[in-house]
């Protein structure tokens, strides 16, 4: 899949705020508790208005975070095959995170 350049760009800009949390602890600290002020003094300028800002902490690694997008606003319907993958979980790719993959064999 190509991206656009307005996705690329919100790739950089999500990258650069997400590599910052992980090298400044008090920017994390200051993006979880209050996102709006933190973004815009990180970029110097204030934010679009209109829209609220929710930044959670994913980092815990014993956890596969989910994230619930938008739903888009074309029909966008998925092939029953697919929805088939999504619920029984045939299509969760390993991550390569092996840790727990044993767990469930042995009762």
């Amino acid at each position: 899949m190509k991206l656009t350049n307005e996705q690329r760009k919100g790739q950089e800009v999500l990258f650069k705020i997400i590599k910052e949390a992980w090298d400044n602890e008090l920017f994390k600290e200051s993006l979880l508790s209050d996102p709006e002020k933190t973004l815009e003094v990180f970029f110097g300028r204030n934010l679009p208005n209109g829209k609220k800002i929710k930044v959670t902490d994913q980092s815990d690694p014993d956890y596969l975070y989910i994230n619930i997008p938008v739903k888009p606003y074309s029909d966008f319907e998925m092939k029953d095959k697919d929805l088939n993958k999504a619920v029984d979980g045939s299509d969760i790719p390993n991550f390569g995170n092996n840790k727990h993959q044993n767990d469930n064999q042995n009762p």
